[in-house]
């Protein structure tokens, strides 16, 4: 029994509020014992974004080609080397796909036996033929494409899309219920073709359209219509994207060539209809 210098209704107070303190730190303690261990690869503007939404339920350790010290700090993450990162229970990768098998053949020596790999790619059928091809069978793979980004989900992620691609797991649904139930997303489970095949539509026409309209600036005016403010609104959302997305949605994407020359078929056969 702990004694104090004073008693009556101040000391049981006093008392009280320190065993709450004391409760609230063991609480704290073992919230945080059975933080999973997550590895991101990967720190540029969508890591950044996403990461407040995971901290909270996972000890992110973050690699970057970059130095990246500053950034993880402000974020409260840990910055690791390359081995330290790859070598966690789960494991996120978050680079353009162009570089992506180079990244999957480096990590391939640190990667734990039964470890769970993911990737958040815009396309999907290539980054997962890459990482059947490298990780052994024990190891588990699951894509993972959130439709949303920093500018799209600048007022918060929740009822925003992902598409998951289960694709060699035994784990689809507890990862479907931390998306859904955890960080409140619209979860759809696609297999990687039929999620590229989508896509060429979704993303590759429109990124297509929105890096023209940006890279023609077209203005803001007053007399708008809904229709010409729909054009802005893709010039604003999709013309601060970086070039190395854009990238990967037009040339990893097996689909979307075939879309894009349809589209500018139909724009051609419009334009001789005006002359």
């Amino acid at each position: 029994m702990r004694k104090f210098s004073f008693k009556g209704k101040n000391a049981i107070l006093f008392t009280l509020n320190s065993e709450l303190k004391t409760l609230n730190a063991i609480l704290k303690t073992k919230k945080m014992a059975h933080k999973r261990e997550v590895g991101f690869i990967g720190f540029g503007s969508f890591g950044k974004f996403i990461m407040p939404y995971l901290s909270p339920y996972f000890n992110v350790s973050v690699y970057d080609k970059r130095d990246v010290a500053a950034e993880c700090k402000a974020l409260k993450v840990y910055c690791g080397t390359l081995k330290e990162v790859a070598s966690k229970e789960i494991v996120i990768l978050a680079v353009p796909v162009q570089f992506l098998e180079t990244v999957i053949q480096e990590i391939v020596p640190f990667v734990q036996p039964n470890a769970l790999i993911a990737d958040v790619s815009s396309v999907k059928v290539k980054p997962m033929q890459l990482m059947e091809k490298y990780f052994p069978n024990t190891v588990q793979i699951v894509g993972t494409h959130p439709l949303f980004g920093p500018q799209s989900g600048k007022n918060g992620i929740e009822n925003l899309n992902l598409v998951l691609c289960p694709v060699r797991t035994s784990r689809t649904e507890i990862i479907r219920k931390f998306f859904s139930n955890i960080l409140k997303l619209n979860v759809l489970e696609r297999s990687p073709e039929i999620h590229d095949q989508q896509m060429a539509y979704v993303q590759a026409l429109t990124h297509f359209v929105g890096r023209a309209v940006n890279n023609m600036d077209i203005p803001d005016v007053e007399q708008k219509t809904p229709a010409y403010q729909y054009l802005l609104d893709i010039k604003r959302n999709l013309g601060q994207d970086s070039m190395d997305l854009f990238l990967t949605i037009e040339n990893e994407n097996p689909y979307a060539k075939d879309v894009r020359q349809k589209f500018m078929t139909e724009l051609e056969r419009l334009d001789k209809i005006l002359l």
